[in-house]
């Protein structure tokens, strides 16, 4: 079968694409540089195998994963490899980049790559959305912003934020946990979530000072506002969504409507 892309795709597509790749091809040349650094044989063949089972689930898992639609079972395979490659390139880059000293080249090391190869799965993930919809071309635009949003992100929670962000999501579900059968609405689970990360976050920078040096309280996992604080805001917000249940809308503590209670006759 045919391709149904106009012309005007079939036509900017390649020379975009070559395009592309020879600006990869100098920048690759001017600013980066294989890792000649000895290093331990068993580590290198570890992160190889790793680095193996990623490319392969990558390469052959989301490939044919996506070809399941008729006109798309060959085309999905392929876009996945093309798609796949120019993440990785871009990847490198993009990591790279965000770590550079600017007196010397990026270092692509073995490990870099198997990184760039986890960035680049995010993109082929994205594809099986909009697959069938959208061309080669903004599939292409689509890999070089998410891999570039992607990595940046990643690299921000692991500088500044990764232990604030785990913190967070935990105290999220602590805050939670007691009430969330009554949760009727899933802004009002928004909002408990987020006032339990800023606790969690807020205790990490101010609390745990306070504690150890001023009251002599000594936390080393922040217990105290990852669980402690987060949990008794779940307990107050469910007290208060048991007070609301049972004086506006006269449900029972077991939650049956007097109505159906009065219904309930064995006659």
């Amino acid at each position: 079968m045919g391709s149904k892309y106009p012309p005007s795709v079939r036509g900017c597509l390649p020379l975009w694409t070559i395009a592309l790749e020879l600006a990869f091809l100098v920048i690759f040349f001017f600013f980066t540089s294989y890792d000649t650094s000895s290093q331990d044989p068993k580590e290198l063949m570890g992160i190889y195998r790793v680095l193996q089972d990623v490319t392969i689930m990558a390469a052959l898992g989301f490939g044919f994963l996506n070809s399941s639609l008729r006109r798309y079972g060959w085309s999905s395979v392929a876009f996945n490899l093309f798609l796949l490659a120019l993440g990785v390139q871009w990847a490198v880059l993009v990591d790279g980049f965000l770590e550079w000293s600017f007196y010397k080249k990026v270092i692509i090391k073995l490990s870099s790559i198997k990184l760039a190869t986890m960035s680049a799965m995010s993109v082929l993930i994205s594809v099986g959305a909009v697959l069938g919809k959208a061309n080669l071309l903004q599939l292409t635009v689509m890999a070089l912003v998410e891999v570039t949003a992607f990595v940046t992100v990643r690299m921000v929670d692991r500088k500044y934020l990764g232990t604030h962000i785990h913190n967070a999501v935990l105290a999220g579900g602590v805050a939670v946990g007691a009430s969330c059968h009554v949760i009727g609405t899933p802004w009002l689970a928004m909002v408990l979530g987020f006032m339990a990360g800023l606790i969690s976050i807020g205790g990490a920078l101010c609390l745990r000072a306070y504690f150890n040096h001023m009251l002599g309280i000594h936390d080393t996992c922040g217990v105290h506002y990852t669980f402690g604080l987060p949990g008794l805001l779940g307990g107050i917000v469910y007290i208060l969504l048991m007070f609301y249940e049972v004086t506006w809308t006269k449900n029972s503590m077991f939650g049956l409507k007097p109505q159906n209670m009065e219904g309930g006759s064995c006659d």
